[in-house]
């Protein structure tokens, strides 16, 4: 064997040995390349159920907060009714004429549990006190104020007192009879 031949062996046993190490390396980037390509979409998957989860979280959110505000608005159109119906009311306590603002101090004098002695009212209740050993007291709160002798006793029905009173306790009621069940 002559150098050129030995030399021609070496160089095919290296070039031999360099085609398998770019095989194998051929071979392993492909392996490589395959699992990223499986970890991508992996990543890719798990991002998109992500992304979904959020998606759906927002639109649970944004449809408890739009009934939450429909309900808000329901209860403050209520609640604008209800104050609106106390005012008519008041509006109605205020509208008393004459023979009415009479039986309404004769009422609310026969149920009092004390002597009246003094009757504090603004001016339009000063002719119900006519014909009683009363004193009269004018204030400016429309409705009256009943006092006893010694001043110790006092019953308040001035139309303020007697629309909170009302509200307070008749509150529910009203409510229900302006809205009824099918409605709330």
């Amino acid at each position: 064997m002559g150098l050129e031949e030995v030399k021609s062996d070496i160089l095919n046993e290296a070039q031999q040995k360099s085609d398998e190490i770019i095989e194998e390396a051929e071979q392993e980037k492909q392996e490589i390349l395959e699992e990223a390509e499986e970890e991508a979409e992996k990543i890719r998957a798990e991002v998109d159920e992500e992304i979904e989860d959020e998606k759906e979280a927002l639109e649970k959110q944004e449809l408890s907060n739009a009934r939450m505000k429909a309900k808000q608005e329901k209860l403050s159109a209520k609640q604008k009714e209800l104050d609106r119906a106390f005012k008519e009311f008041r509006n109605e306590l205020e509208d008393l004429d004459e023979d009415e603002r009479k039986a309404f101090v004769d009422n609310v004098v026969e149920g009092t549990d004390f002597e009246v002695a003094k009757i504090k009212s603004s001016e339009e209740f000063e002719d119900t006190v006519d014909g009683r050993q009363i004193d009269f007291e004018v204030i400016d709160r429309p409705g009256v104020v009943l006092v006893s002798g010694d001043g110790s006793m006092r019953r308040d029905f001035t139309f303020d007192r007697i629309v909170e009173n009302f509200r307070s306790e008749y509150r529910k009621d009203v409510a229900e009879t302006l809205f009824p069940e099918g409605e709330q």
